[in-house]
């Protein structure tokens, strides 16, 4: 398995913004955020609510993707192999 990643440069000088503390605790929240928008997107439709807020609760489930990225978190599979 490692050497099917053997070409994959690296980024040696880079350096995080922010702790991988804080990260994670980003990384969470965002997640639970995004649970809940798509749970309130499907319930919204589901009672036949206004379409404003099923639009509003499907644009909210974007929303975590986007603060998580500007706190540098991101999913790197290659780090998980051991």
């Amino acid at each position: 398995m490692d050497d099917a990643h053997a070409d994959v440069e690296s980024d040696d000088d880079f350096t995080p913004t922010f702790s991988p503390r804080t990260r994670t605790v980003v990384y969470v929240a965002c997640m639970v955020m995004g649970v809940v928008a798509y749970v309130l997107t499907v319930t919204t439709s589901a009672i036949d609510a206004p379409v404003w807020l099923t639009v509003a609760c499907a644009t909210c489930t974007a929303v975590p993707g986007y603060v998580a990225a500007a706190f540098g978190v991101h999913y790197d599979g290659i780090s998980i192999r051991g």
